[in-house]
């Protein structure tokens, strides 16, 4: 928050700027305790600040951030570039000084400060202006740190710790890539400017501006008062309004003379979540455990079937590495799910090992007549694997859910890292969307608000159930950390927050992924995130329809793939055997250029061929 003292004559008498870290009131309350504050009588605002804080007028964020440009350098600018904690945005004006138009960032928040600012934390810095010190004590290349999406940008941390790249190089590829995500989203085009002032946050952020400046290949301009614009601006367009009419003057004798009294507005809370319409599974089976990362469940007792012929379906996504085997009447046997963590040829041989180990302690007799793999992972797990298919995940999704429910018509699958909307008709796939751009309405999403809130994920819809819920942004992972902070400060409890995240995950599922207006009666909610229940109660709650969740709902990629697999009567089984796992692969690592998600590749070579996992856009190594 920034606050801005100036005088009948225009003249700024004090400005002020701090972290309010979720604290409004008493963090402002802080900083009207100066004595400069002493012989105010008018407060204006800009259109961010909560209503709470008492105004004599409300102006446009834009508006008062060229007002303040406008008294500081008259018209003698192109352009002001604004970076903020939420927002950044490229105002532009003509010769004149006449504003012609501007440019801004979409609803996410890579590129902004509060981006920076949750990095620093999981770096365990105080801040982003530490992430800037480091990044200009860099001497050495920097790591490509994908700054399109937090939670993908958190993966890219992770890889480049494990990689040995010091805080110094990490920092400096944060700033690079924030400063390229700038450029690339607001100087589009020919836009011949000359001179730009540069203000918000992320302005004294110097590693930051000399990055901009390098790609752009001029100077920018910022000044004293680069953090406290809208503050500014906001005080002298008032200024401009007082002089043509009189308003009545308040006299504030403290600062909680600034604050109007508040309370929860309970009709913006959601409804309490419960599952009313839905039938929903226990997830028992025969018997399950762990063993070695890997999660192991028998659905029926193996001796009581016949494993002569079995088909094998994996299923290898970019944070899980699911299995499943079924017999020739495609009685599901036994289920395999764990972590990929970035290293699915080490996934697939994890469970590998786990499913021989199985084989062994049983004493079975199973035979594997078909293979088959899906998955952002498919091509490099199948050529290692020994697949004789790798299908796409809307078939392999599609193919479980019609034989699982034949009557299925929506398919609403969210996976750890992407969310795919399917409609069906007559157990064909007629339509599906893929959201893989942002993971602010996926699993990452909710396994991260879960651990800010200390809430293990075997608890989380526990919590959920039964509670009201605030609204909260469905949009940026970035916007939800902020909006937690907020309802903290507001008194707001743990649980409460859970089953906010569950809604804006739901919302934001609906409003990037799905076409509501063409969901059917028959739908069914695939991935692990369905075993979630209070989210699957969010969907029922919003679409008024039952939502019809499997037992094995986690590992459906990997049961439409045996599926297939059974049905193609493959003749010769390529599959190289549970024993995979003794062999030793050779992997290394590559990152992507082709665009600025700057994918971590893992290039697997199996029979002199390369194949690669990683990719978020879709692509395939040879393409």
């Amino acid at each position: 928050m920034s606050l801005a003292v100036v005088d009948d004559h225009k003249n700024v008498v004090h400005t002020a700027t701090a972290f309010h870290h979720g604290e409004i009131t008493s963090c402002l309350s802080t900083l009207l305790s100066h004595g400069a504050v002493d012989h105010v009588t008018y407060v204006a605002v800009t259109d961010a600040t909560p209503g709470f804080v008492f105004s004599h007028g409300r102006f446009d964020d834009q508006v008062v951030i060229i007002r303040a440009a406008k008294a500081l350098y008259n018209n003698a600018f192109d352009a002001i570039l604004h970076v903020g904690g939420e927002k950044f945005s490229l105002s532009l004006f003509d010769e004149n000084g006449n504003y012609i138009g501007a440019r801004h960032n979409t609803s996410c928040a890579a590129g902004t400060g509060s981006f920076l600012d949750q990095q620093a934390r999981r770096l365990n810095l105080e801040g982003s202006c530490q992430i800037s010190e480091n990044a200009l004590k860099n001497t050495r290349s920097r790591p490509d740190i994908a700054t399109r999406c937090a939670v993908f940008a958190k993966t890219d941390l992770i890889h480049a710790q494990q990689e040995g790249y010091t805080i110094e190089q990490i920092c400096d590829g944060l700033c690079y890539g924030l400063a390229k995500n700038i450029v690339n989203t607001l100087f589009t085009g020919r836009t011949f400017l000359k001179k730009i002032i540069f203000c918000g946050g992320v302005a004294k952020n110097r590693s930051v501006t000399q990055y901009l400046e390098s790609i752009l290949g001029l100077d920018l301009t910022i000044d004293h008062y680069s953090l406290g614009y809208g503050a500014l601006g906001a005080a002298l367009c008032f200024w401009d309004q007082l002089q043509e009419k009189k308003m009545i003057p308040k006299i504030f004798a403290s600062p909680r003379d600034f604050f109007t009294t508040t309370s929860h507005k309970t009709n913006y809370l959601y409804p309490a979540l419960s599952l009313t319409l839905s039938n929903y599974p226990d997830f028992a089976c025969y018997t399950q455990f762990v063993t070695d990362g890997v999660e192991i469940e028998i659905y029926t007792d193996p001796a009581q079937v016949d494993l002569s012929t079995t088909f094998l379906g994996l299923d290898v996504g970019s944070t899980s590495t699911k299995s499943i085997l079924i017999n020739q009447d495609g009685i599901p046997v036994v289920g395999c799910y764990t972590k990929t963590a970035s290293r699915p040829v080490q996934a697939v041989q994890k469970i590998c090992k786990a499913m021989d180990a199985f084989i062994t302690r049983e004493n079975l007799c199973v035979t594997v007549k078909g293979c088959g793999t899906t998955g952002s992972g498919r091509r490099i797990s199948g050529r290692v694997i020994g697949a004789d298919l790798e299908p796409d995940e809307i078939t392999a999704h599609a193919t479980a859910a019609v034989n699982l429910n034949k009557d299925v018509d929506t398919i609403i699958e969210i996976g750890g890292q992407d969310a795919k909307f399917t409609l069906v008709k007559d157990g064909r796939v007629t339509a599906s969307v893929m959201n893989t751009v942002c993971a602010a309405g996926t699993g990452s999403f909710i396994e991260e608000q879960a651990q800010k809130l200390s809430c293990p994920l075997s608890e989380y819809s526990d919590r959920a159930e039964g509670i009201k819920a605030p609204v909260s942004s469905d949009r940026c992972t970035v916007f939800m950390e902020r909006d937690i902070n907020y309802y903290f400060a507001e008194g707001y409890e743990k649980n409460d927050i859970l089953a906010s995240v569950l809604h804006s995950v739901r919302d934001n599922y609906l409003t990037k992924v799905a076409t509501v207006g063409r969901i059917g009666n028959c739908i069914l909610f695939q991935g692990a995130t369905a075993r979630n229940r209070a989210l699957v109660a969010a969907f029922e709650q919003k679409l008024q329809k039952p939502i019809h969740v499997s037992q094995f709902c986690h590992l459906t990629g990997a049961l439409g793939v045996a599926l297939l697999a059974r049905d193609q009567q493959i003749g010769q089984t390529q599959f190289r055997g549970f024993d995979l796992w003794k062999q030793k692969i050779p992997v290394h690592q590559e990152v992507c250029q082709l665009c600025t998600n700057h994918c971590k590749l893992t290039i697997a070579h199996v029979d002199g061929q390369p194949r690669a996992y990683g990719f978020l856009c879709g692509r395939d190594y040879d393409t």
